[in-house]
């Protein structure tokens, strides 16, 4: 979950994220274990010595993305989701929510 470093969610976004996950059995059941998600993803992160810019989470951008790449909101969606979100585009240009 290295690629999840950095990923910032505030306290009141995380039931939606969690509604819109909610078929991932690896997605934390409360804003706790997101935020030990997250503890865990940034230890992987300066084990490698990655250090990505923050990334504050809309969940609604984030279902509009997923929708618009046709993928079911889970964990790794949200990863990949990250990575593109950062890097600014993809190998098909920077999406756009339809």
């Amino acid at each position: 979950m290295r690629d999840l470093s950095d990923v910032v969610l505030k306290p009141s976004d995380f039931p939606a994220l969690a509604a819109m996950c909610q078929f991932d059995p690896e997605f934390p059941g409360d804003f706790a274990g997101w935020l030990e998600l997250m503890r865990s993803a940034e230890e992987q992160a300066r084990l490698r010595q990655v250090f990505p810019a923050p990334l504050l989470l809309d969940p609604a951008a984030f279902q509009a993305w997923c929708k618009w790449v046709s993928v079911i909101p889970c964990l790794d969606a949200l990863r990949a989701y990250a990575i593109i979100q950062r890097g600014g585009s993809s190998p098909l240009g920077t999406p756009q929510p339809r």
